[in-house]
Order: C-alpha cells, then sequence, then structure tokens
C-alpha cells in the first residue's frame, strides 16, 4: 500500500498518513494538489489530505482537487491536534529573528504570537511547514520557522517556544482520497457539491428542505468558486449517512434532479467510527456473559477490548482501516503476552478479507491465534 502526503517529512500530513496507516509505504509530495492526482496518476493508492482547520476553515486546495479532477473520492476521514512550535537555526535568539517561515494556514493560526513577540519580521510563505524549517535552517538571515516538534527533530533545529497556536482547540480534519469510497459501517458521512444553472430565489432551500423532510442532519455547508465567472458557486455538504443509505439514495436522486450538476465526493465512516465499533463490540460480547475491560495496557500494548470467560482471555483490536504489517505485530504481541484468540474487527469487509489473506503467509502458529471479522459478524464469533 503505498500512502501519498503533503511533505517533505516532518509535516502534520506526514504525521496523519502514519496514523491513518502504519507499515504502509508513505510518499511525500511538494503539495497538496501533487499528492492528490497522484492516485490518479496510478503513483500511490491512496492520498491524506487536510480539508478543514478548526481555526482557519477550509483547505481550497484539497477541495478544488475533488471539485475539478474527476475520479478522486473521499474514503476515510480523521482529525489531528494541531501543535505549533517556533523553532530556529541552533544559537539564534528569538530577538534577533527578522524572518518567519511556515505554511499560509500555520502562519494564520499563530497571528497573536507573531504579533506580540515578532511584530516586525518578514512572514514568508511555505508550501508546508516542514518545508519552512529547511528554509529557516538554510536562510542567510537569522530565520525561524513555524512546524511541528517532530520537525526540529528531523532538521536538527532548536525550539524557542513551543505550543505557540492561538487556540489550544485548534485541529485539523484530514481526509483519505481514493478511487472509490468507502462501503457503509453504519456510522458514515457523504459529502457532495451541487451547482445550479442559474440563479433563482428558493434554489437552496428547497435542497435543504429535501434533507429537512426526511430527517437528514446535514453536518457542514459552505460555497467554493465554479471558476466560470463572479458570483458563481458550488455549494458543498457534509451529510450524515450513507449515500447507500436507502433514504439518503432518495433525497440525493431528488436534489440531482433540482440541480444542474450533482457532485458525490465519497461516502466514508465518520472520524469516530472506532469509538462506534469498540461500543457495539462490548455491547454483542456483554450479551455473550463476557467479562469486558475497555482500553487496557498491558506489557505496552494497548488492547481496544479485553474479554474473558471461563479463564480464557481474548483480546479485541477495533480497526478502521490496517496495514498488513501491523496488523501482524499486533497478532503476535497478542500471542506473546499470553491471550488465546486475536480478534481483529474492521469497518470495511474487503478490508478485512486483504488481512485475512495476508494472514495465510504467516507461521502456523500465529495465523491459528488470529480472526478477521466486521462488526456484523462479530456475533458469530463470541
Amino acid at each position: 500500500m503505498k500512502i501519498a502526503y503533503l511533505g517533505p517529512q516532518g509535516t502534520f500530513s506526514e504525521q496523519a498518513a502514519l496514523d491513518y496507516a502504519r507499515g504502509a509505504e508513505i510518499i511525500p509530495y511538494r503539495s497538496i494538489i501533487a499528492s492528490a492526482m497522484s492516485v490518479l496518476q496510478g503513483e500511490a493508492d491512496e492520498a491524506v489530505c487536510p480539508i478543514e482547520n478548526s481555526y482557519q476553515g477550509s483547505v481550497t486546495d484539497t477541495l478544488d482537487v475533488l471539485l475539478h479532477e474527476e475520479g478522486l473520492h473521499i474514503r476515510q476521514e480523521m482529525t489531528l491536534d494541531i501543535v505549533h512550535n517556533l523553532m530556529v537555526k541552533p544559537g539564534v535568539l528569538l530577538a534577533a529573528v527578522k524572518r518567519v517561515y511556515s505554511h499560509p494556514q500555520a502562519l494564520g493560526q499563530c497571528r497573536r504570537y507573531l504579533e506580540q513577540h515578532l511584530p516586525d519580521a518578514e512572514l514568508a510563505a511555505s508550501l508546508s511547514t516542514a518545508e519552512a524549517v529547511e528554509q529557516a535552517m538554510a536562510s542567510d538571515m537569522p530565520a525561524a520557522a513555524i512546524a511541528p516538534s517532530r520537525s526540529a527533530d528531523l532538521y536538527g533545529a532548536e525550539i524557542l517556544a513551543p505550543g505557540i497556536q492561538d487556540d489550544d482547540n485548534n485541529v485539523t480534519r484530514f481526509v483519505v482520497l481514493g478511487k472509490s469510497d468507502h462501503p457503509r459501517t453504519g456510522n458514515d458521512l457523504t459529502s457532495v457539491a451541487m451547482e445550479f444553472s442559474e440563479d433563482k430565489p428558493g434554489q437552496l432551500f428547497g435542497v435543504l428542505q429535501e434533507f429537512a423532510e426526511r430527517n437528514i442532519n446535514l453536518t457542514k455547508i459552505e460555497s467554493r468558486p465554479t471558476r466560470l465567472g463572479l458570483g458563481k458557486y458550488y455549494f458543498l455538504m457534509d451529510i450524515e449517512g450513507h449515500a447507500d443509505d436507502p433514504t439518503l439514495a432518495e433525497a440525493l436522486t431528488r436534489v440531482e434532479q433540482r440541480t444542474s450538476r450533482l457532485i458525490k465526493f465519497g461516502s466514508y465512516p465518520r472520524a469516530s467510527t472506532e469509538s462506534y465499533l469498540i461500543e457495539l463490540v462490548r455491547s454483542i460480547a456483554t450479551l455473550r456473559h463476557y467479562h469486558c475491560q475497555q482500553e487496557v495496557l498491558r506489557s505496552g500494548i494497548h488492547i481496544d477490548l479485553l474479554l474473558e470467560s471461563k479463564g480464557k482471555e481474548i483480546g479485541v483490536e477495533v480497526r478502521a482501516t490496517s496495514s498488513p504489517e501491523g496488523i501482524r505485530r499486533m497478532a503476535r504481541s497478542f500471542r506473546d503476552m499470553g491471550l488465546a484468540q486475536a480478534i481483529f474487527v474492521f469497518a470495511d469487509p474487503t478490508v478485512a478479507e486483504s488481512a485475512r489473506t495476508a494472514a495465510a503467509e504467516w507461521p502456523e502458529e500465529l495465523a491459528a491465534t488470529a480472526v478477521f471479522t466486521t462488526a456484523e459478524h462479530i456475533g458469530e464469533l463470541l
């Protein structure tokens, strides 16, 4: 599995990619658009791209590539807490800094700190936070960069001030882009965009009414220019539910009739899907009279659910997605700590089948302890 992200090493996008698919090959690109396009060009299987920040709003490059490039679909979403750090070449003092490099989003998210502590410094936009560190380290004038702490380790920078973001509740939402969207999990979102060929009163109201009449909740709505002239916009919406849900499918059909164009970006598990699946498995296990412990740490290994019945312990690992190598490491850890079985529960049945196929190549004693399933079928195992 190859995962593209906005590089170089040390960006928040890299961290999101590592969190999404540990063990996969992650490939850096110089821009969000380039990382997304790598999927269409066959260079990567998926791309992890930022789409929204709780402080700065939407990431327009990601929205625009979804709007204007055919064949990309949202497969997953995840969130990442954002902590910005001011870093310099070792020995550079804060008072000496003449220029601050960072991605425009990061500069905007640290505006108050910069105004208070570096009011005379030039602000220079970089393609990524990690590239900003490279530029600051290579600068002839005293310069600083705003970037994740990992960048300081990677490029030999010194952190002068940690956590300089204006808002400590700074969270970025990332999406995983691929050539298809995700099967239903029961806890999904669907993202779409629409446009109208002519401007008439009540058009948007009519669309919203289709959802309201069916008790379908919208979690987000915004507009983006169509590039066809001033005052012409797409309307983008995130909707609770999956496009395969009968009620939502009916609503989208009606919306398509009311618009000149409806673009379906994809249906995908909500960022809370793993928590949803853990609770679902816990409920089923309790009904089967298992003693359940949630979020257990044993021998330094995190276990989502530890089930015990008649002296037998079972470790349950819940994944929205996963890499084959990561699954193998977890199965080995469960076996080494003496658990009778390792059950892996996936949101996507195709991922479960992929894991099952990969496990066929494992040593027999390891493969015998691992079971792969989905939440829909977990009851059959307990």
